[in-house]
């Protein structure tokens, strides 16, 4: 990393940790503020805003349309307020990416994985970027890790090794001598990741939440033999046995981080552990149902609907994540002034669309098969929707394993949830296949437009 972009995320970093002690209504007179400046860059820069918010200049950000990725994308070119910037050019560019090189030698470009759909292509320039470093610098040091001249940090990172996935572009931008960061490819075969970790014996692991508990197993097991003094979840839910696993692994509470590449950072734990904090001085967060309604503090919502205030090159307003998260009911002990999220469930396009009893589709939420196969001796599971009926991965199972046992509980689960009997196959595996960006998701929906599975 340069030493300007250093200078820029010291200096980012201390910004932030100033507004951590703000009051709440300081807090909001701060959003009030940047909305103000986002709106107004906005709509005097983007021909596309021009259009999508005229007529609503003084309408309040609850009465502004909703911005999804499809609409992103298909107007990707007048959205963005750098007319030299256009979709096409930037999937070329991301597709010969190998280093840290940056488009038109000004931007910093990151992609999604693509997995739920379109991949959602972000291009950010010096300050936006250093912005999105200084959020996720943030989540670091409310978990114990703070690098320096007088402390370098070995770090291990278990996550996408795509050039073009947002973690590996911050991990190319940070490259300094504070932190000996190690990027280790999610998709490897598990043996191998534990024993490149084995080697590198690293103070900080990084990973997602499945690769995490994967990774857990593997340590009780005795195979892994590591040490880490800070241990980070990200990219996928967190569950409590999830936690409590990886707590019994290695003796210190795993701290969850939510980020999205549209994003950086949306929130983290801070030492309290009583949930996430949103990051409200950079991401306005509305939780939303499905018709676009606010869901109060304590009810899930079916989408998290984010405003990014320092976005400028590609103004995010009431852009559409489909997430599904809960904000918590009480705030957090620590004083910070941002609001809690209590948790972040799954992803809404990633609910099962099963055949209910009064033969109607019925939504079935993750939380039906974390309940019946969390406790089954396996180094994990998957649940994959086929159109015939539900397919459960049981990677590396123990000797105590029943194949018939799991079938009788998943379907016990789904009969409490009213689904209609249907086909469940119980496949053991070595070890849960990833997915491009090398995750592991726990819940493998259909593809957009496949019929859900019939009686």
């Amino acid at each position: 990393m340069n030493a300007a972009m250093i200078a820029r995320v010291l200096w980012l970093r201390r910004v932030l940790r100033g507004r951590e002690r703000w009051n709440r209504p300081q807090l909001q007179e701060h959003q009030r503020r940047q909305l103000a400046r986002l709106r107004h860059h906005a709509t005097a820069r983007s021909p596309f805003y021009q259009r999508f918010h005229q007529g609503l200049e003084n309408a309040p950000l609850a009465e502004l349309p909703v911005l999804t990725k499809a609409t992103l994308l298909d107007h990707f070119d007048e959205v963005t307020t750098d007319p030299a910037l256009r979709l096409d050019d930037l999937e070329a560019y991301l597709a010969g990416l190998a280093g840290d090189e940056r488009y038109a030698g000004r931007y910093w470009v990151s992609s999604t994985s693509g997995s739920s759909g379109r991949k959602a292509i972000i291009p950010s320039d010096a300050h936006e970027w250093a912005m999105i470093l200084a959020s996720y610098a943030r989540a670091n040091q409310w978990a114990g890790i703070n690098a320096g001249p007088l402390h370098r940090v070995r770090m291990a990172v278990v996550s996408s090794t795509a050039p073009w996935h947002q973690s590996a572009r911050v991990a190319a931008t940070l490259r300094s001598p504070f932190i000996d960061s190690h990027r280790l490819n999610a998709a490897a075969p598990p043996a191998q990741t534990v024993a490149r970790l084995n080697e590198l014996q690293p103070q900080v692991l990084v990973g997602y939440a499945s690769m995490l508990g994967m990774l857990a197993e593997e340590q009780l097991a005795g195979r892994l033999q590591i040490t880490p003094q800070a241990v980070n979840s990200a990219s996928e839910p967190l569950t409590a046995e999830g936690r409590a696993l990886t707590q019994r692994a290695w003796q210190v509470p795993p701290f969850d981080v939510y980020a999205a590449t549209e994003t950086g950072g949306i929130a983290a734990e801070c030492e309290r552990h009583t949930g996430m904090h949103l990051f409200e001085d950079l991401v306005l967060p509305e939780v939303v149902d499905a018709d676009g309604r606010p869901v109060p503090p304590g009810g899930s919502g079916e989408r998290l609907l984010v405003t990014v205030l320092f976005s400028r090159t590609l103004p995010l307003i009431r852009y559409e994540l489909t997430d599904r998260v809960r904000l918590a009911t009480e705030p957090c002990p620590c004083g910070r002034p941002f609001r809690l999220l209590a948790a972040v469930e799954g992803r809404t396009d990633q609910l099962l669309q099963l055949p209910g009893r009064d033969g109607a589709r019925r939504p079935v939420h993750p939380v039906v098969f974390h309940r019946a196969l969390e406790l089954v001796d396996a180094a994990g599971w998957q649940v994959r929707q086929d159109p015939d009926g539900l397919t459960v991965l049981v990677a590396s199972p123990g000797p105590a394993f029943d194949a018939p046992a799991v079938q009788r509980a998943v379907a016990a689960g789904l009969a409490d949830a009213q689904v209609a009997p249907l086909t469940i196959r119980v496949e053991v595996v070595d070890a849960i296949p990833a997915g491009a960006a090398g995750k592991r998701p726990l819940i493998v929906a259909l593809p957009a437009g496949m019929p859900a599975p019939v009686i």
